[in-house]
């Protein structure tokens, strides 16, 4: 290292860089509190439970309404989506002035299956905030075909 520290030294001293260096951390570790507390609020807990006959997903959906909430069924896969919608109204009869706010939530997850689905195997109840989702295991189905002798001619 060249004995006058470098071209960054005349800014910066061992004692200033340290700190600048310990800001940088504060400030990325600040950031990914916020991405892990933004990425809460678009989804939700959820377990799942496998049993010899059938896989059972346990969402926790406390601040939802069984209203608010639908499961689709894909072919491999289920996805559960929670809506929720908020609006207050503020008045101020002394100023002559009313404000509305409306806020709209929407939170969903995947649930991948290691088979296919079908509507009819699938079972859903909702209470105290716990969405349980049962869906029936399918034993696999082989297929055989025929095979033909080939003509020539």
């Amino acid at each position: 290292m060249p004995e006058n520290g470098g071209p960054i030294m005349p800014f910066f001293n061992e004692k200033s860089l340290g700190t600048w260096v310990k800001s940088l951390e504060q400030f990325i570790d600040k950031s990914f509190e916020h991405y892990q507390t933004m990425v809460d609020h678009l989804s939700f807990p959820l377990e799942i439970q496998e049993t010899k006959n059938e896989f059972i997903a346990y969402a926790n959906l406390e601040n939802y309404d069984q209203s608010q909430i639908q499961i689709e069924v894909l072919e491999r896969a289920l996805k559960i989506i929670a809506f929720a919608s908020e609006s207050n109204r503020f008045a101020d009869d002394k100023n002559n002035i009313t404000q509305y706010k409306q806020a709209n939530k929407r939170v969903e997850r995947l649930v991948p299956l290691p088979f296919a689905v079908k509507q009819e195997d699938v079972r859903a109840t909702y209470g105290n905030g716990v969405l349980k989702i049962r869906v029936k295991k399918r034993k696999p189905s082989a297929h055989y075909i025929d095979i033909q002798p080939e003509i020539e001619g």
